[in-house]
């Protein structure tokens, strides 16, 4: 937890650079956003690959095709929740502690 005077002092920092450094600022930035199109290729090669495991996999493919279509489902809900939220978000005030 950083004191007032240097959480000012670091915030004045990252503004300096981001003010300087506008290429690495976007790229940072990018950094925070999400991977909704590699969530939705990797959810859909799951799905895919669910029959195959079962054909060639007996019971074991079966068990391979139940965990990969389970992980789809997880991919697909983490894109439909995923907020542009940043990479540090700030401190939140909780009610009745003292900064």
């Amino acid at each position: 937890m950083l004191e007032p005077n240097e959480k000012a002092r670091f915030d004045s920092l990252v503004s300096g650079l981001r003010e300087d450094d506008p290429v690495f600022s976007r790229r940072i930035d990018r950094l925070a956003k999400p991977k909704r199109n590699r969530y939705l290729a990797l959810a859909v090669l799951l799905w895919t690959a669910a029959p195959i495991c079962i054909v060639f996999g007996g019971w074991t493919g079966l068990l391979l095709a139940a965990v990969g279509v389970a992980y789809g489902v997880h991919l697909m809900s983490k894109r439909a929740s995923v907020t542009s939220e940043a990479v540090w978000p700030p401190q939140r005030r909780r009610p009745g502690v003292a900064n």
